[in-house]
C-alpha cells in the first residue's frame, strides 16, 4: 500500500533555466564547437613545423591548417536552431 501511495504522490521537479543560464549554455556550446575544429588545426601546425616528415606532406598539413581558423569561427558563432 505504501508503494502505491508513493507512486501517486510522485512530484516532478521541472526547472526552467533563466535567460542568463540559457545564454551561458549557448556560449559554452559555441566554445565547444570552436575548439573541436581549432585543436586539430593546432595539431596540424605542430606536425607541419616540428615533425620530420616529407616536405610535401608538411606543406599540405599547413595548408589545411591555414583554412581551419575561419571555418572554426563560422561554426563557433552559428547558433543551433
Amino acid at each position: 500500500m505504501d508503494r502505491r501511495r508513493h507512486r501517486e504522490e510522485q512530484v516532478f521537479n521541472v526547472v526552467t533555466p533563466t535567460e542568463r543560464e540559457r545564454q551561458e549554455d549557448t556560449i559554452r556550446g559555441q566554445q565547444r564547437r570552436y575548439f573541436r575544429i581549432m585543436i586539430p588545426c593546432l595539431v596540424l601546425v605542430v606536425f607541419g613545423f616540428f615533425v620530420p616528415a616529407p616536405t610535401p606532406l608538411r606543406v599540405a598539413a599547413l595548408a589545411v591548417a591555414a583554412v581551419m581558423p575561419p571555418i572554426a569561427a563560422i561554426v563557433g558563432s552559428n547558433k543551433p536552431y
